[in-house]
């Protein structure tokens, strides 16, 4: 494992030099701002409300060695609450691009909400939003379910209880569509996308026959579908061999569990020892586990993760 480098520049995507610029003109309340200042603002922005954006073109705005150890504290604590994971903090690079990305999602509306009327006076609200956000993440307990060997020795009702982490998620159904009341082929994909995710990143537990707020709703509609418990298996396995692949049936493996008088499947999934990609419709994508979500990677996105979590040739 390469030896990972030590952040010295924090950076943002060319394309939003204009906004920061802006921000930095006499009528803002920015004026007098170092750059450090309206990247945190729109770092808060863009975690309560714009999301992340990856960067395109980077362009260094300022050194990490200007922030002041409050400042530090506030960008690790919104990675480790978007990672839900203390270990992201062993990664740097990681910490400051998760910063990036959020910053890059709200630069845009900090902006537009300094220029407007509004919220009134903004800098008052960015104040209490700052705080906000502060308390909100340094107060964050990460899970320590996060690798397949800790979340399969923990009963399944507590699993549920503990709700969806980078090793567990929850899946309604194989191909029941609850909000349209109908048979969903879609959704035999978005699962292989998540065993697809849970190989490519450190295996993990899919439950399927319960709700994304952990309610338990079972395979009922499943069951009526493929009429049995050996049918619905291999409806699964099939969907993993159609859009994975065959060889990597081998490292799922389903049992059926019940719980409150309704059945549900629990997948076990194995990290793969070779990039997963899902195969659909002739396109090839790449999935990976980002927190408690299954998350796309670009192109060179996914080289650089190959690279990475796979250094050997493939």
């Amino acid at each position: 494992m390469t030896e990972k480098k030590k952040v010295d520049r924090v950076y943002v995507d060319r394309k939003d030099l204009a906004d920061f610029n802006r921000l930095k003109e006499k009528d803002s309340p920015f004026s007098n701002c170092q750059n450090k200042d309206i990247f945190l603002a729109a770092l808060v922005v863009g975690y309560h409300e714009g999301g992340r954006i990856p960067l395109k073109n980077r362009e260094g705005y300022f050194r990490t060695e200007y922030l002041t150890d409050e400042e530090r504290t506030l960008i690790k604590a919104v990675a480790i609450a978007t990672e839900g994971d203390l270990n992201v903090l062993l990664d740097e690079q990681k910490i400051y691009s998760i910063a990036e990305e959020y910053v890059t999602g709200g630069i845009s509306l900090l902006k537009a909400r300094v220029f407007s009327d509004e919220y009134g006076s903004y800098v008052k609200k960015l104040e209490s939003d700052l705080l906000r956000t502060y308390e909100k993440v340094v107060q964050i307990q990460p899970k320590k379910t996060e690798t397949l060997e800790s979340v399969e020795a923990i009963p399944i009702v507590d699993l549920i209880k503990n709700g969806e982490s980078n090793a567990v998620e929850f899946k309604a159904s194989l191909a029941w569509d609850y909000k349209r009341q109908q048979l969903s082929k879609e959704l035999k994909v978005v699962v292989a996308r998540t065993v697809s995710s849970f190989m490519n990143s450190n295996g993990g537990i899919l439950l399927v026959g319960v709700g994304d707020d952990g309610t338990v709703l079972g395979l009922e509609k499943d069951l009526k579908l493929y009429n049995s418990h050996d049918e619905f298996e291999r409806t699964f396995t099939n969907a993993v061999n159609t859009y994975l692949g065959k060889l990597y049936g081998a490292y799922v493996n389903m049992k059926f569990h019940k719980i409150e008088d309704k059945e549900i499947a629990v997948v076990i999934v194995k990290k793969s020892p070779h990039p997963v990609y899902v195969t659909c419709d002739g396109k090839e994508t790449f999935f990976i586990r980002s927190g408690n979500t299954c998350q796309q990677l670009e192109l060179s996105e996914a080289n650089l993760y190959i690279k990475d979590h796979w250094p050997s040739p493939q």
